[in-house]
């Protein structure tokens, strides 16, 4: 089945990212960082298939230049913490061919990016192991119809309040307009003082003016949180385009998907390293007893779907039988009316006698059938059809009946199970509690009896043994059950504890691990964020000086 994965994350200063060594990572280029004068050399780094570059229609041609593209959108990202690009990941299905995947990823960008004004760096990764995918680098920012960068964020009239009374934009409602002041001075919200009256000032030459209130808001929606679910989406779309049905792929969660499967965690290039040289990773190890889990959920669904299938084929065979009896018992009642009135109306074919006369009010017609040879064999297909009938409607009674027995006799037998296992239940429950109230209360023997009373009752239990007297265990043999019996309950009590504390031992120590990786991972990401900046404090040093 066809992998879906599709990550979105943005290229960022405040992270210690370059957008140049990002570039020259995933296409597996020589580019120089004009910004810190470091070259990044990744020529010799494998598995790159593919990498081009995509332009929107009023890109300039220069950009299909790597180190000029990201050299320029470094140089106009002035802040220490500008999004300088966003880069898109997806995983190419392995059951699209490599010509497939290439022509996907295209009309992908196409559809989503570049179309909107979007340019776009991109990269095929394969080194053979079976995860093929593709790097999509994207400009944060727009180019006017000169080829310039716009700006990120613009200033506009606030035309709208929100529920707290604070001015707001609202892009469904006209903006003020200053060459159409006569229709749209009404949608500027004024700037109230302490008292609710419109803020003034004074301008020099030009007499008082009344402030509006301003909002900033950004000049494309490429970071709202919703193009996140659009993208992949489309991601999904596009790749379906190339896959069988049952190959098909879904952006969206197994939860968001309705479906009771639990999903794997990401393993990583570590853990798989991990695996290949004969250890055993946590994470691999985790997503086993998942996929272990939601097999054992499939088997159960299964199994539950052939029994629910079973009992409707059951109820559906009972509702047909029931019907053909209520049907053939309708037909046999309409068979007795032909038959009555036919006594009255002479058959096709038939001669007969009639006298009619009134007798005691009453008006009277018989009719004598000769017998004729087409009313003879008239009467002889009715009883055949007739005697077919009866004998399919017995033999429907006579399954109805065998099923009905067969139920009967299932649930005696599950009656007298019960009680049997009631009754041993019971007989061993009074075998145990007369011992140990004998072993409570000391001897039944007496104090003068002692050992001559126990010998007596050796003796009987052997003798009963011996005649094959059933349902008595003696005294010793019992107490050695009781013993063996509470013996082994404490021993899987203990081994259950040692069990349970082996257990908690194993998390604290994992999670101890995971914390100690974390704050290791911590340390390295600082540590790697204080040399950048280290170098380009001093890169940029060395340019003043110069």
């Amino acid at each position: 089945m066809a992998i879906f994965h599709c990550s979105i994350k943005l290229i960022s200063r405040s992270s210690g990212r370059s957008a140049v060594a990002t570039s020259a990572y995933r296409s597996g280029e020589k580019l120089l960082n004009m910004e810190t004068g470091i070259t990044h050399d990744f020529t010799r780094k494998g598995g790159v298939y593919m990498s081009e570059i995509i332009l929107p229609a009023n890109a300039p041609a220069r950009y299909q230049d790597r180190q000029t593209l990201w050299n320029e959108v470094q140089q106009v990202e002035k802040r220490n913490d500008a999004q300088l690009a966003r880069e898109v990941e997806v995983s190419l299905p392995i059951e699209m061919a490599r010509e497939e995947q290439i022509e996907c990823v295209r009309a992908y960008i196409k559809d989503n990016f570049t179309s909107k004004g979007m340019i776009a760096d991109w990269a095929l990764h394969d080194k053979g192991d079976g995860n093929p995918h593709a790097h999509i680098m994207l400009s944060v920012r727009e180019l006017d119809a000169d080829s310039k960068w716009i700006n990120k964020r613009r200033s506009v009239f606030a035309n709208a309040r929100d529920d707290q009374g604070r001015p707001i934009y609202d892009p469904a409602k006209p903006s003020y307009d200053p060459a159409d002041k006569e229709n749209t001075s009404k949608y500027r919200i004024p700037v109230l003082d302490e008292n609710g009256n419109q803020k003034t000032r004074e301008r020099k030459g030009k007499g008082t003016e009344y402030l509006w209130e301003r909002i900033s808001i950004p000049t494309n929606d490429w970071n709202e949180h919703s193009k996140a679910e659009e993208w992949r989406r489309s991601w999904a779309e596009h790749c379906n385009r190339y896959l069988a049905p049952d190959n098909q792929i879904d952006h969206r969660s197994y939860k968001r998907q309705g479906l009771d499967i639990e999903p794997t965690i990401h393993e990583g290039v570590t853990a798989r390293q991990m695996e290949q040289s004969g250890n055993v990773s946590d994470r691999c190890e985790i997503n086993r007893e998942i996929k272990e889990r939601n097999l054992i959920r499939a088997k159960i669904k299964k199994l539950a779907a052939e029994l629910t299938q079973l009992i409707i084929g059951k109820v559906r065979d009972l509702y047909e039988r029931i019907t053909g009896i209520r049907k053939d018992k309708e037909l046999r009642g309409a068979d007795r009316d032909i038959e009555t009135s036919g006594g009255y109306r002479n058959a096709d074919g038939g001669t007969g006698n009639r006298d009619q006369g009134t007798e005691g009010g009453t008006h009277r017609e018989t009719v004598t059938d000769t017998g004729t040879d087409g009313g003879a064999g008239r009467d002889t297909e009715y009883r055949n059809n007739h005697s077919d009938r009866e004998s399919e409607i017995e033999g429907y009674a006579e399954s109805i009946r065998r099923t009905e027995s067969e139920i009967t006799a299932t649930d005696k037998r599950i009656k007298e199970l019960k009680s049997i296992r009631a009754e041993k239940e019971a007989e061993l429950n009074e075998r145990i509690r007369k011992l140990m109230e004998h072993r409570t209360t000391g001897s039944e023997y007496g104090t003068d009896a002692g050992a001559n009373g126990k010998s007596a009752t050796l003796e009987r239990n052997a003798s009963e043994r011996k005649s094959g007297a059933s349902g008595y265990v003696g005294e010793y043999e019992t107490e050695t059950l009781i013993r063996d019996i509470q013996n082994a309950i404490s021993h899987a009590t203990i081994t259950e504890e040692i069990a349970g504390a082996d257990r908690a031992n194993r998390e604290a120590e994992q999670s101890r691990l995971n914390l100690e990786r974390q704050r290791e991972a911590e340390a390295g990401k600082r540590a790697d964020q204080e040399r950048e900046t280290e170098h380009l404090r001093k890169s940029r040093g060395r340019g003043t000086a110069r």
